[in-house]
Parts: structure tokens; sequence; C-alpha cells
């Protein structure tokens, strides 16, 4: 892509330094009270208000159902409480925090705030880039459960170089104690583009994984729905529908002109699931 022959200068401050004394809990700090737990999930969100969509709040009680411990950190825009598009789910811990170093910030914030997480045997960070789920998840679930990699997604790609897609990773067996993973969280920093972020932070995780070894896992290898070098996200939406992935992403919606058959995706949602996608956004 055009946009890699453009990253130049220098990187942003840490993000956990930027943001000082700015994080704070809204509401109940469950997660603090908790003594122990074998599953956590920490979700990133963001909205350019108050809201709160209906596919954080199908995702999040999807995760508890499901056992897990879930820390919803929050970089949405002003200091008004957060606005449940249905009533806040019940043990759901929520972290408040400034619109700085995106998602990659979100979870450095939570694992910074919360050293319990990185000791936790299941772990998963996802974001709201995606919208639904529009049915259960459990058999996703259940495979990153089932999993022997030490580290899991719901998919992986081949653009730029393998690596496993981040809008869902998930960890096991305390792997993010492990000396790199803890330098790579520690060290997320303010980057000032999204695409600074992809390269930097996905794509950069992705080859500490490979160089240190650990091994990896996608519930839905890329070459099942696209070709080699392309977004299975973006390109194979519907063959991933067609292996139960309940989910599409947010820019197909948005941006309908970057996939051929993005246009179609409302329809498609509807006619699968007998949902009216826009309300899930």
């Amino acid at each position: 892509m055009r946009w890699l022959r453009r990253l130049s200068g220098r990187r942003g401050p840490l993000v956990l330094e930027a943001q000082q004394s700015a994080v704070h809990v809204e509401g109940e700090d469950l997660l603090g009270r908790a003594r122990s737990t074998e599953r956590i999930a920490v979700f990133a969100h963001w909205a350019a208000d108050a809201r709160v969509s209906r596919s954080a709040v199908e995702l999040t009680r999807a995760l508890l159902g499901f056992g897990y411990e879930v820390v919803f950190v929050s970089a949405a825009e002003g200091t008004a409480p957060l606005e449940w598009a249905a009533d806040r789910p019940a043990g759901v811990t929520v972290l408040r925090r400034p619109n700085i170093g995106y998602d990659f910030g979100s979870w450095a914030t939570a694992l910074d705030r919360y050293p319990a997480i990185a000791a936790t045997p299941h772990v998963l960070l996802l974001n709201d880039s995606l919208v639904g789920p529009f049915q259960p998840i459990d058999h996703l679930l259940e495979r990153f459960h089932e999993s022997a990699a030490d580290v899991w997604g719901l998919t992986d790609t081949t653009q730029f170089c393998h690596h496993l897609q981040s809008y869902c990773l998930g960890f096991k067996s305390r792997t993010l104690l492990e000396a790199p993973l803890s330098r790579f969280w520690l060290d997320i920093r303010v980057e000032p583009s999204r695409e600074r972020v992809i390269w930097h932070n996905e794509i950069g995780l992705g080859r500490l994984l490979d160089r240190e070894r650990f091994v990896t896992e996608a519930a839905i290898p890329y070459w099942r729905v696209v070709r080699e070098n392309q977004n299975p996200t973006i390109l194979g939406w519907r063959g991933l529908l067609d292996e139960g992935f309940p989910f599409v992403k947010r820019q197909l919606l948005l941006q309908p002109h970057v996939a051929p058959d993005g246009p179609h995706v409302r329809a498609e949602i509807l006619r699968r699931f007998g949902v009216n996608v826009d309300a899930w956004l």
C-alpha cells in the first residue's frame, strides 16, 4: 500500500506516560476486587460521543456468558458517563481514558492498571471494529480454549507479512508475562494515524511473535476465504460468514467501496440473520 512509503518521522510519547492520571474507573472496579479468575477480556471502545453501540453491548454479553471478566476500556470523547444502547451488562469494569494510542493504547492501559491480567490463563484483547455478533460465538471461543497456540486470533492475513489480525487476539498460559511481550505493551506509543498503529503495533506484534518463536494460530485461516496478500475481513467477508463468523467489519458498512461486493453487506446480513445492521452501529 502507498501509505507504507509515507511512514516517516519520530514516534510519539509513551501512552502510559502521556495519559498520566487521566485514567479512571467509571462505576464499580469489579476487576480490582476480584481475587482470581481464569478468563479476562479487555474490550477497546471508542465513540465520538458517550454512546455504546448495540454491537459493543452484545459482544460484551457474549463474553460474560462464556465466563469472562470484562474490562471495557473506553476512549470515548467527552466526560459524560457512557450511554449504553441497552442496559449496561452486569459484571463489567469500565475504564475511561483519553483518546490516544488507539486500541493498543487501551489494551496497554488495562494491562498496566491490572497486572493480574497478564497472569490469567485465558486473555482476550478485542476492539469495536466489528459489527455483531448476530449469532452466538461460543463455538469461536471454544476454539480459543482448545487451541495449543501461545497466541490465537480469529483471523490472520499475509498482507505485508503473515500475522494475526489484531481486532481479536487471545493469549494463553500466561504468555503475556513473557519479557518480550511485557516490553511490547510498555512501549505502546501515541501514533498520529491508524496506518502507523497497524505498522508499529499490529504488524510489529506479528513480527515479535515470529522472532521470539511463539506459536500462533487463527480460528479461520486466511486461505479459506482469500488469496495471498488480501485482507480476509474486507475481501473475504462473505466467506467468513460461511465459516461461522457472525460479524462484519464496520469499515465495510461505512466505506462499502473498499470491497467489490461491499454494497451488498447490508442485504446479506438481513438475509442471513434477519438483522437491520444499521441498528447495531
